[in-house]
């Protein structure tokens, strides 16, 4: 929606930012650059973008940019910057009567955020609500009306707007560090990765890849996580499932000894290979997209035998999930229709052990010779 006359800016709010101490500064100058960055991508026309206490203005834009994307971002609204005065604002709030027209309701929603404004912000509401009845007769609707009119009353200026688009909030992009991911082509680990990727992980993604479907699907989910990182690559990382248990896989599946083990085996082997990643790329942990008791391998025991190999914390933000909500983010995010594509993937044993001692595990794993 953008049929604000006048639109020449946007107001961007942000959340958690907010809370932070005497590093907030820095959070926000990144959240202002990531937009900047986002901006020029875009090719938009605009003046200059500006931080204030709990706002980044885009100012002197012509048409409004896609910045949901943007991670830190709460909402961000198109606006009609005018100057600081209640004269100036009642003289503006004629050229919105066109925009009542064929609406039947109203209200008006005033937020000032300076507090040493003449008029508070219910006052500032019966102003110019009662300007805006008079001259369209449109009845005022507080709940759910057609229009909610808004006025930010900043330190500096004051601004018009119709709605708040919504952001994925979180902290921006490359304020966390460097995380490794074990990114498969299915559902839960793309996802997993994005919520860290919320939290400002910046993530190398690590595929043990199958067949060529699957990586190309990999590549394809890394694409739709590059949405959200204002234009940097993620670092990727395939390597051939044959290499991982080198060369042993097949001869070890069809073993009748080992072929029960192979879901834990190969989750051991995986977190053994992040590790090592981890430390080439200077990374401070490990993403998985495990979910609690979801496969066999992702039982509490199993968990407790393999995610200990590589020396490395390991992040799960999914670990308590049902599935319909990762569904949800996934679909939210673009991922999902890629993950749900057929391809050969990994095919897991009828009957998995799912309570794997420690014990047990190291010595199926001296049998198997990948030590």
């Amino acid at each position: 929606m953008n049929d604000i006359p006048g639109f020449n800016s946007v107001i961007v709010r942000y959340g958690e930012i907010s809370l932070k101490g005497k590093n907030r500064i820095n959070f926000e100058l990144k959240l202002k650059s990531n937009i900047e960055k986002t901006l020029e991508i875009q090719r938009e026309d605009f003046s200059r973008v500006i931080l204030k206490r709990g706002r980044i203005y885009i100012k002197g834009i012509k048409d409004v940019p896609e910045l949901k994307n943007v991670l830190g971002i709460y909402s961000y609204s198109p606006a009609l910057e005018i100057k600081k005065g209640i004269e100036e604002l009642e003289k503006e709030v004629v050229n919105f009567f066109p925009v009542l027209k064929g609406k039947r309701s109203f209200r008006v929603s005033c937020q000032r955020l300076d507090k040493k404004f003449p008029y508070t912000s219910v006052e500032i509401e019966r102003k110019i609500g009662e300007i805006l009845f008079e001259n369209t007769k449109i009845p005022v609707k507080l709940n759910l009306p057609d229009l909610n009119f808004q006025i930010e009353i900043g330190e500096d200026n004051i601004y018009i707007f119709f709605e708040k688009i919504k952001g994925f909030a979180g902290l921006p992009y490359e304020t966390a560090g460097k995380l490794v991911s074990l990114f498969s082509a299915g559902i839960d680990s793309p996802v997993a990765t994005f919520l860290m990727m919320k939290r400002g992980v910046e993530p190398v993604l690590v595929h043990f890849k199958i067949t060529d479907k699957d990586r190309e699907k990999v590549l394809k989910l890394k694409k739709k996580l590059e949405v959200f990182t204002c234009g940097k690559e993620i670092e990727l990382y395939v390597i051939k499932r044959d290499e991982l248990f080198n060369e042993k896989f097949s001869t070890l599946y069809n073993n009748r000894k080992f072929y029960p083990y192979m879901c834990v085996l190969c989750k051991y082997m995986m977190h053994k290979k992040a590790g090592e990643i981890a430390k080439q790329v200077n990374a401070e942990g490990i993403i998985t997209g495990d979910n609690l008791a979801q496969v066999a391998s992702q039982t509490l025991k199993n968990l407790f035998v393999y995610t200990t190999v590589s020396g490395f914390p390991v992040y799960s933000p999914l670990i308590s999930f049902d599935k319909q909500e990762t569904i949800k983010i996934a679909k939210e995010i673009g991922t999902y229709d890629i993950s749900i594509m057929k391809s050969e993937g990994c095919i897991p044993p009828k009957h998995p052990k799912t309570g794997v001692s420690l014990e047990v595990f190291n010595k199926i794993l001296e049998e198997t010779g990948l030590e």
